[in-house]
């Protein structure tokens, strides 16, 4: 017994049991926004799907990384992530949309419901239980949320009727190494199996007054320890000098991420 959430949770089934793309895009809602898989489809002739997810944090990720490779071999597995994604600031991941899936068959799930308190372990052998905050989502998305995803996993943000400005971050968060450590993990598994990592960092609408930032160096070393190529892109000047492209400070709206879909499919090109 598993669910079909709609609206943007309606991927988390998806990812879980259904899709089988070349290249996998993973990551938040950077990712969600930001790349369009039929730009990236149309340049490189292999299929893609964007499994970018709102309020989601690297465990969560490798958690749907695991449950990919369970099932399948893809091509591409690309790791997108927002500035401070590693930082302790940024909140865990959502994992009672999962609940549903233990037991039947998913490892790397089973294996987090089976670490939480022994009260959480207990709980979880009821079915009510395990869809208890489903219905709620379903019925709040039903009501107030009307976004709706693609089949290929996009979600594009519209042009705001009010540009956002620049945004200048003077406070910076320090990596969390439980967090890095996901992100080694994550890397080494896809490797194991002879699938290309690559990460990238969208761009946003801030202006750091420290380079590099911790959060994106511990990441950027990660990926220089395994011979993973990095985009970094988060700073990147000409999408900071046009604010059309963004829907707000952290998320491109769907002009930009036409721009930025296209560029990445030629640096994702030169990797292949």
């Amino acid at each position: 017994m598993t669910h079909q959430l709609p609206g943007r949770y309606q991927k988390y089934d998806k990812l879980i049991r259904q899709v089988e793309p070349d290249i996998l895009l993973i990551g938040n809602s950077a990712i969600l926004n930001g790349i369009d898989p039929s730009i990236i489809e149309d340049s490189l002739g292999l299929t893609c799907y964007n499994g970018g997810m709102m309020g989601q944090d690297p465990d969560f990720f490798e958690t749907m990384v695991d449950c990919a490779l369970q099932r399948y071999t893809p091509k591409v597995i690309m790791l997108g992530f927002r500035p401070e994604e590693m930082g302790e600031k940024v909140g865990d991941g959502i994992y009672d949309v999962l609940r549903p899936y233990y037991h039947t068959g998913y490892i790397s799930i089973d294996k987090h419901f089976d670490n939480t308190t022994k009260s959480e372990q207990i709980l979880m052998q009821s079915n009510l239980y395990r869809y208890n905050g489903i219905w709620v989502r379903i019925l709040l998305n039903s009501l107030y949320n009307k976004e709706k995803v693609s089949s290929n996993g996009s979600l594009m943000n519209d042009v705001p009727s009010v540009l956002p400005t620049i945004r200048e971050i003077k406070n910076f968060d320090v990596p969390l190494k439980r967090k890095t450590d996901c992100i080694k993990r994550i890397i080494q598994k896809c490797q194991a199996r002879g699938v290309k990592v690559l990460v990238c960092f969208p761009p946003t609408l801030q202006h750091f007054t420290q380079t590099p930032l911790p959060c994106i160096e511990a990441v950027q070393t990660i990926c220089k320890e395994n011979n993973v190529v990095c985009f970094i892109d988060y700073d990147n000047p000409n999408y900071q000098q046009s604010p059309e492209l963004f829907y707000d400070n952290n998320h491109l709206n769907i002009n930009g991420a036409k721009v930025y879909s296209s560029q990445m499919a030629s640096k994702i090109k030169k990797e292949l």
